[in-house]
């Protein structure tokens, strides 16, 4: 009798750890309604395969530095908690992807779109690829796509396919709902599968213990993303030399300032330096002492047939940032005169342009995508200027895909 009650004391134990490890992992709902549709069954089974869960797995383990800073932007806008998994299908949550149309960053924007947003992309940088200004624009552009529409599943649909062509759609195909609209073929591919996917995963991603996967919480893991302060600053700054005066690793400055293509700041744009709370104060005083150079420049002696065009074209750097350098109010430039260049990228000295008047214009040149009068004098080693005037266009003018240009015959 008395084994019979050690027997019953166990199992009563083992049943009730079990009902309540039942329990505790009941499936969550996500705060964006989830109906019973096709699209989304099919991509939670293809998501729930052995190896997307470790797929999946990767990249949360990745987005765990971002997700506290993503949560908090989240409550404070007053937005869907579940948005936090849109980047998984957007970029795999990497800050620096780049698709093939030319989106980039966590949230995948485009250049056409980043102007309400006080995002900037330029020579030196581009802040879509920065998880803190990206993170409130995007969060910013789904609140307002649904404010227009009132609904979730129009508002990422319009995020994808943007929210004029999403509001002509439902006018042509009289209908305000998504799932109508993929179902009468209106929609593209892409946007037809996107709303579905992400719901899946969102699912998946919320109930990832339920599910079997496992990765970080971001309210139990130790993270930067919230620990820093910023400094408005208009010179250039290099995060290496930076780094040095303030005692800190170059690797902390490029996590908190990853728009920065080449670790220095914009010399005559106003930028946003990120570094943090322990080094701000003596940052500040490095940045307000004139006596001390943050960044390395190139000395260049200019030779005949040298151009501003092509000078910067080699060093990597705009017309405009060598000009404010070395105080020249032209494009005017003086042989034996001497230049200061930023040191932005690791190019040898630049070689010069052949004497425009050696060279005979007796080839031809198809102009193909995204060339400019610029590059094209730099292939050819000739001055950018006489490049122009033999085609009788100005150096501003815009190449077209396909016109044909005079250039020298090579050798």
């Amino acid at each position: 009798m008395k084994r019979f009650f050690q027997y019953s004391a166990i199992f009563l134990l083992l049943f009730s750890q079990i009902l309540f490890a039942s329990e505790s992992l009941e499936l969550k709902a996500i705060d964006i309604d989830v109906p019973e549709e096709e699209l989304i069954s099919y991509y939670k089974n293809q998501y729930l395969s052995d190896s997307a869960k470790r797929w999946l797995e990767e990249i949360m383990t990745n987005a765990a530095e971002y997700r506290p800073f993503i949560l908090q932007e989240l409550k404070e806008q007053d937005a869907p908690l579940c948005l936090q998994y849109l980047p998984v299908i957007e970029s795999n949550y990497k800050i620096t992807a780049l698709s093939k149309s030319g989106a980039s960053g966590l949230w995948q924007f485009m250049k056409n779109s980043i102007a309400p947003f006080n995002i900037h992309v330029n020579e030196w940088m581009d802040e879509r690829r920065d998880p803190w200004l990206s993170t409130r624009a995007a969060i910013q552009k789904l609140k307002e796509n649904y404010s227009y529409f009132q609904d979730w599943h129009l508002a990422l649909a319009a995020y994808n396919a943007g929210l004029g062509g999403i509001s002509r759609l439902m006018q042509s195909y009289k209908t305000n709902n998504y799932w109508d609209l993929a179902k009468k073929g209106a929609l593209t591919t892409e946007t037809k599968h996107y709303v579905p996917k992400f719901l899946a995963i969102a699912e998946i991603l919320e109930n990832h213990e339920y599910y079997g996967l496992d990765f970080p919480n971001p309210e139990v893991r130790e993270h930067k993303s919230l620990d820093f302060v910023e400094i408005p600053i208009k010179k250039a700054v290099s995060l290496q030399i930076l780094a040095e005066k303030i005692e800190v690793s170059e690797k902390e400055l490029i996590y908190y300032n990853p728009s920065l293509y080449y670790g220095i700041s914009p010399m005559d744009t106003s930028y946003r330096l990120r570094v943090s709370q322990d080094s701000a104060e003596k940052t500040l005083a490095l940045l307000n002492d004139e006596s001390l150079p943050l960044i390395q420049y190139s000395m260049y002696k200019i030779k005949s047939g040298d151009t501003l065009y092509a000078l910067a074209l080699h060093y990597g750097v705009s017309v405009d940032s060598i000009q404010k350098l070395n105080s020249l109010k032209t494009s005017k430039i003086i042989i034996g005169q001497n230049l200061l260049i930023p040191s932005i990228k690791n190019v040898g000295e630049y070689a010069g342009s052949k004497p425009a008047e050696a060279i005979a214009y007796d080839g031809s040149y198809v102009v193909k995508k995204s060339d400019t009068l610029w590059s094209i004098s730099l292939a050819y080693n000739v001055q950018v200027e006489q490049l122009a005037e033999e085609n009788n266009m100005l150096v501003s003018d815009i190449l077209r895909e396909g016109f044909i240009l005079k250039v020298p015959i090579r050798n």
